[in-house]
């Protein structure tokens, strides 16, 4: 059964990472080049990023969650959403780093190792 602790670190750590993801927009929003983009490039990439940030909020929650009940994660449910959050993750990482986003891919990279570990240790 997964460890409730390491869901609770996990869940706290992606509130952190939540904040500080929503916060670095800022760092290319103020870019002339991002401001130059066409509308829906500059409306798409406004809307992804601080989706994202809601989604590591979400992130979060789920595994608040899952630290209170970790039985939920036994369940075929639980674990695809679990699943889906280190596949996304992943991902995501790979993306930064392929783009040469050092410091968020490896961010990323670690968290997606982090809720695996948590979610199906």
């Amino acid at each position: 059964m997964p460890n409730p602790s390491l869901l609770k670190a996990a869940g706290y750590g992606s509130f952190l990472f939540a904040i500080k993801h929503a916060a670095s927009g800022k760092q290319f929003q103020s870019l002339r080049q991002f401001q130059e983009l066409p509308n829906i490039a500059y409306t798409c990439s406004m809307v992804g990023w601080y989706q994202g940030s809601a989604f590591l909020v979400l992130t979060a929650l789920l595994n608040l969650h899952w630290a209170q009940n970790p039985k939920f994660l036994e369940d075929p449910l639980g674990r695809t959403m679990a699943a889906l959050l280190v596949l996304i993750a992943w991902s995501s990482s790979a993306w930064y780093l392929r783009r040469g986003v050092k410091a968020s891919g490896t961010l990323t990279a670690a968290a997606g190792i982090f809720q695996a570990w948590a979610a199906f240790r």
